[in-house]
């Protein structure tokens, strides 16, 4: 019999022994399974009997210490479940909780590589989306070959990407078709207007007249502005359009009693479109035309560098309404029939088409400047 002391029973036991035993006893002989010469083969065993209180269980286990073998017999009597936890328990920390954390370990790597292969092209597919622009609407999202609900996502996009830019290349080419069938009939309209009689009436007309010709003008500049094709840029000089549009400004300006006055600083070789760039030199010298008073001169120039600038000698911008002068159709005075605020939203779109800045301070000694800079 064992001491006590070395052996702890199972929890809940009622009664419980254990013993080591020899070969020839009871105990082994009663399970041995008998072998050619006769003798008995020792085996574990355990078995389970119902008792009056509840049950008893018994067994045997062989015991290996060195070379020797040895048979311990256990017994115990309990009732109920409570001797059972601890093998319970071993069970689930042994075959189930150890092998599982090895297992969830390597799912939980796995479901990190998926998720971040399955993530990637989404991520890629978000740089193209930030780096689409207004400027180029035939830029499509690179469509990946997997996985299939990416693939299918990214077309859909690319889809209504194709849908929008023929909504607005619809809306490009009725504005500008629009404004184009307007010009003839004001014209006509300017023409029978001349051969009015001299007096209030007439001017009044008349002034109505070149208002609504300058707007349909803005309107037809504004919708080639957006639809105007910048990829073929060709070297140019600043300072010769320049000239070119003083020249032909001049009548307009000196008619109003004003100077215009241009300037070349030299360096004024730059990349661009020579139309556009026209178009932003008579946009500017508009503006001032328009909201300098009296007979005050209007200063342009070119250089030094890929640079342009329009100075008048008006009352300047108020700090407020300097972030917004270059919003379309914004107007500082919405009652003034004068302009429709497309001057110099036109002149900040064909700009940054060609990848350029412009920008408005209050110069010294009164008036506002504008100054365009390009790439070179």
């Amino acid at each position: 019999m064992l001491s006590p002391d070395l052996l702890t029973g199972p929890p809940g036991a009622e009664s419980w022994s254990a013993r080591y035993v020899e070969p020839g006893s009871p105990e082994l002989r009663r399970v041995g399974e008998t072998g050619i010469d006769g003798a008995s083969t020792l085996v574990d065993w355990t078995r389970r009997e119902q008792t009056p209180r509840g049950y008893r269980i018994s067994g045997v286990r062989a015991i290996d210490r060195g070379e020797e073998r040895r048979w311990l017999a256990m017994q115990f009597e309990g009732d109920g479940i409570r001797p059972y936890v601890p093998v319970i328990v071993n069970e689930i920390i042994q075959h189930v909780m150890l092998p599982l954390i090895p297992l969830s370990l390597l799912l939980l790597l796995f479901n990190v590589f998926a998720v971040r292969r399955v993530l990637q092209p989404l991520r890629h597919a978000e740089r193209e989306v930030d780096a689409l622009e207004p400027d180029n609407t035939l830029l499509r999202l690179s469509e990946p070959s997997e996985p299939r609900e990416v693939n299918t996502l990214v077309s859909a996009v690319n889809r209504a990407l194709g849908r929008l830019d023929a909504a607005m290349a619809t809306l490009r080419e009725f504005t500008a078709n629009a404004a184009h069938e307007l010009r003839t009939p004001l014209s006509i309209m300017q023409l029978s207007l001349d051969r009015l009689p001299a007096g209030k009436q007439r001017d009044e007309l008349q002034a109505d007249a070149r208002h609504l010709t300058r707007l349909v003008e803005q309107m037809l500049d504004l919708a080639q502005a957006d639809a105007l094709a910048l990829d073929g840029h060709v070297a140019i000089d600043i300072a010769d359009i320049g000239r070119d549009v003083v020249a032909a400004m001049a009548p307009k300006v000196f008619a109003a009693q004003r100077d215009l006055r241009f300037e070349s600083f030299g360096d004024t070789a730059a990349i661009g479109h020579p139309e556009a760039i026209f178009r932003i030199y008579r946009n500017l010298i508009d503006n001032a035309l328009s909201h300098a008073p009296g007979v005050t001169p209007i200063d342009v120039s070119a250089g030094p560098g890929p640079q342009l600038t329009v100075r008048d000698y008006g009352p300047g911008i108020a700090e407020v309404d300097l972030p917004h002068v270059f919003d379309r159709f914004w107007r500082k005075d919405r009652r003034s029939s004068t302009g429709a605020g497309l001057g110099l939203g036109i002149v900040q779109r064909l700009t940054e088409a060609h990848g350029g800045t412009v920008s408005v301070e209050n110069a010294t000694g009164g008036g506002a400047s504008f100054r365009v800079r390009l790439e070179v």
